[in-house]
């Protein structure tokens, strides 16, 4: 019975990054997408400040602050069963 020849394997070759560094900004990019999230959450009534650390019912994020631009920052609270 003959042995088998061992198979070349194939070399793996280094990959560089293909993602950016994290960026803690909306890029330019990104900022009519993001502009359009917050309007939506906004017009449905999704979106509110915290009174005394709750939220009102049916809200999903809760707004934290105000961006350099003028964008409000929103943060994800909870799910909406509706």
């Amino acid at each position: 019975m003959k042995k088998r020849a061992k198979k070349a394997k194939a070399l793996k070759r280094a990959r560089p990054a293909t993602r950016g560094p994290a960026r803690s900004e909306v890029s330019g990019i990104a900022k009519p997408a993001a502009e359009l999230f917050v309007k939506s959450v906004l017009a449905r009534g999704e979106a509110a400040k915290a009174v005394k650390g709750k939220l009102p019912p049916g809200v999903t994020h809760e707004i934290i602050g105000k961006g350099a631009d003028g964008l409000l920052i929103l943060k994800r609270r909870r799910f909406s069963l509706a």
